[in-house]
């Protein structure tokens, strides 16, 4: 299939190269993909983004192991049938109700931090 792209092509030394596949790099971008972004005057990613991505995605997974702790618990009291102490199960209620605080916890944090990287969209 024939494409409508156009090729051009750009020589480097092996210094420049190496200066533009690493910047490129801290881009996390294509070396193709970041000229272009320059020559068309586009903005590039910061690095900060890519720090704040992955703070993100931690918490989010910290959020979802919470979920899973949560789940086995109430799984745990369904099949206990009523044969468990008092006491232990009120002490899996207040863990249950001190996971969901957790989660709420990590939910706005990830929202902080998704605000502070894109601020139009807290609008």
């Amino acid at each position: 299939m024939a494409t409508t792209r156009h090729r051009l092509l750009v020589s480097f030394t092996p210094e420049e190269l190496e200066k533009v596949t690493t910047m490129a790099s801290q881009f996390k971008l294509s070396i193709s993909e970041m000229l272009r972004r320059f020559a068309l005057g586009e903005t590039l990613p910061s690095p900060g983004t890519f720090e704040g991505a992955q703070a993100i995605r931690d918490l989010l997974k910290v959020n979802a192991d919470q979920a899973r702790l949560g789940n086995l618990l109430k799984l745990a009291l369904d099949e206990s049938n009523g044969t468990w102490p008092d006491t232990l199960v009120a002490r899996i209620d207040s863990l249950t109700v001190e996971i969901q605080q957790t989660q709420e916890t990590l939910k706005a944090k990830v929202k902080e931090i998704h605000h502070q990287l894109h601020p139009r969209a807290a609008q």
